[in-house]
């Protein structure tokens, strides 16, 4: 009897379950909302899991027609569907499928499951773009706490990041932005709010502009897109700061701390301005070497090494009181940034100028090069050029041609054995600009000179056999080629030549003084006794005169244009060193004769008639290197580890 009542008693649950359920779903097909929600929740609070009326409850909830709309709430019922459907009865999928058949716009012969699925996708697509549509983030925290396992959860996430970040936008401050990074460090937005914070405080420094501001924005946001802006404005500001100070440590503690900022080239130039100011009024050596050392190509390197150049020409005068008995005009000293300067030669142009050269050197042990410099006719230096090859090169000779374009011979190596040793001749332009340079081989050089059609002439020697040498003269075409040469029989070596306007060639050889025409030919020729040895030679309008050495004499002699000897006279020395340098001819007769000592150096005036008619003497630790003719006036060129140029006035008076 109990199981007959048991069995009526679920028969009638069963038909009243299925009752009520039909009943929900006939009140949705009504659009009756609030009495399919009523029937729905008694059946879910008897049974939770009830996947029929969940299904019927995420309907009613998610169907915006309805007043009972909630798409959020919709989920929590789809969540109780989905992957459940294997529960439902065949009675609840008849009920369901009729109530699919009575409201699908377009009816389909899809089983009621597969129908169910594709609701339930609906439902969730509706829910995606509520949240991302309504701009609600309330909504959106709703979905992420109630809903964890929902399949679109990151992307939720992603749609409150950029809620929260317009929200953060509104409000535009430094602390938002940074409060945003912190709260939502994983955020799309980040790199956004990043930018943000950049712009905003670089616009907040930029308003301060100064050195402090930038700095901390330089180290606190490195990876800004203003990073070198900053940087630039930065740099500014502190050139800014540094002009108003405006000293010279001031400047080059900028240079230190800013080495690529815009304004290096204008903090170089300010410098240079006031160590220029400064060595003009220091009036130092040191000073002057400071500013050459560090500006070599600098604006005012030819007006301070002018400066520098009087300051050693003056204390030159003053170590070796030459004012005393001489006037002088002016006197320089040329100092090739603290180099050693040795030898030296000088040409005069045309137009009043000077060009000299010399051999520099770095150290006593190093290779040394030459150094040219052009002179205005106050002696200040134009331009200076220092030209060498790999290894040692020296200067022997100066000449300028008929165009004024310089002409240099000397030696040069070709690599550090002094076997390699050869001729070497290079021309510069009147600008210093460099026109070729040539190796002349194998030749000994012991004169030079250049005739009106520009053929260079190289006097020496030849060797021929074990017994000694030939003279030889070597000539040269304009571009240093060797168009001819003549070998004498004399033995000996040529010391000095000069070619007369009219192309005859005066030669001053070991034992030997001739003059030749312009082909080499022989015109006349007079020796000398074998203890003697002529050094040099120097052509007047009115006769040739010679200058040479024995070991215990020196000599003077002037021949007329004819060849025939005017006078000779030879003199024992008083000191064992004393050695002709130079001859130059000087106006308005005569010539000036310059001889070197043990300590110091002499030169003697000469008339036409042999008579010395003035001595310059002078004691110094120094060597006289060349003479040169302008007038009345003498120039002097000496070497004492400087390169130093006297203009003497009135000289033969």
């Amino acid at each position: 009897m109990k199981n007959i009542l048991f069995i009526f008693l679920i028969s009638l649950f069963s038909v009243t379950y299925a009752q009520n359920i039909k009943k929900g779903y006939k009140n949705l097909e009504k659009k009756e909302y609030e009495r399919a929600k009523e029937t729905f929740q008694k059946i879910i609070v008897e049974e939770n899991g009830n996947v029929s009326a969940n299904f019927g409850m995420a309907l009613i909830l998610a169907d915006d027609q309805s007043s009972l709309f909630n798409i959020i709430d919709s989920w929590q019922y789809v969540e109780k569907v989905q992957n459940n459907t294997d529960k439902l009865s065949q009675e609840d999928i008849d009920i369901i499928s009729e109530y699919f058949l009575n409201t699908e716009v377009r009816k389909t012969s899809r089983p009621v499951k597969k129908k169910i699925d594709i609701a339930l996708d609906a439902i969730e697509a509706r829910l995606i773009k509520y949240i991302r549509e309504e701009n609600n983030l309330e909504a959106v925290y709703e979905v992420l706490k109630r809903y964890p396992n929902f399949k679109h959860y990151n992307n939720v996430i992603h749609i409150r990041n950029q809620f929260e970040f317009r929200k953060y936008e509104k409000q535009n401050t430094l602390e938002g932005y940074q409060e945003f990074i912190l709260k939502f460090p994983e955020a799309a937005q980040v790199q956004k709010a990043y930018n943000y914070i950049f712009k905003l405080a670089y616009d907040m420094v930029k308003a301060q502009n100064n050195v402090e501001a930038y700095n901390n924005y330089i180290k606190t946001y490195p990876k800004s897109e203003y990073i070198q802006t900053a940087i630039k404005q930065r740099n500014a500001a502190a050139f800014s700061d540094t002009k108003k100070i405006n000293t010279l440590q001031a400047y080059e503690q900028y240079l230190d701390y800013y080495p690529d900022a815009l304004e290096i080239a204008e903090a170089k130039i300010r410098v240079q301005d006031l160590l220029y100011e400064q060595a003009k009024r220091i009036k130092s050596l040191e000073a002057y070497n400071d500013f050459i050392k560090r500006y070599p190509e600098g604006r005012y390197f030819i007006d301070i090494f002018n400066l520098k150049a009087d300051e050693l020409g003056n204390h030159f005068i003053e170590e070796n009181n030459l004012t005393a008995n001489y006037s002088i005009d002016w006197a320089k000293g040329f100092d090739d940034n603290g180099k050693i300067e040795s030898g030296g030669a000088i040409t005069i142009t045309s137009q009043g100028e000077y060009i000299l050269a010399c051999n520099s050197r770095a150290t006593d042990s190093s290779y040394s090069d030459v150094w040219v410099l052009k002179l205005d006719a106050h002696g200040k230096m134009l331009w200076n050029k220092l030209i060498g090859q790999q290894f040692e090169d020296s200067l022997s000779f100066l000449m300028l041609d008929s165009i004024g374009e310089i002409i240099v011979v000397g030696y040069t190596y070709l690599s550090a054995d002094s076997a390699s040793k050869m001729g070497w001749m290079f021309k510069l332009g009147a600008d210093g600009k460099k026109i070729w340079n040539r190796n002349l081989g194998k030749i000994d050089i012991g004169a030079c000179s250049i005739d009106k059609n520009d053929r260079i002439y190289i006097g020496g020697s030849t060797k021929n056999d074990s017994t000694g040498s030939n003279y030889m003269l070597s000539v040269f075409n304009q571009d240093a080629q060797k168009i001819a040469e003549r070998i004498f029989t004399g033995r000996g070596k040529i010391n000095s030549l000069r070619v007369n306007s009219d192309g005859n060639i005066l030669v001053s050889g070991s034992n030997w003084f001739c003059l030749l025409d312009s082909k080499r030919y022989l015109i006349w020729d007079d020796t000398l006794k074998k203890s003697l040895q002529s050094t040099g030679c120097e052509a007047t309008t009115d006769g040739y005169y010679f200058t040479g050495k024995g070991k215990e004499s020196i000599f003077y002699s002037k021949y007329n244009l004819s060849g025939k000897k005017q006078w000779f006279q030879e003199y024992d020395k008083t000191d064992t060193y004393l050695i002709p340098i130079d001859i130059v001819a000087i106006n308005p007769s005569g010539v000036a004769i310059a001889e070197q000592k043990s300590l110091g150096a002499k030169i003697k005036l000469f008339n036409p008639d042999g008579n010395i008619r003035k001595v310059m003497d002078f004691n110094g630790n120094f060597q006289i290197c060349r003479l040169g003719d302008q007038g009345n006036n003498l120039i002097v060129v000496i070497s004492n580890r400087d390169l130093i140029i006297v203009r003497f006035l009135n000289i033969p008076s």
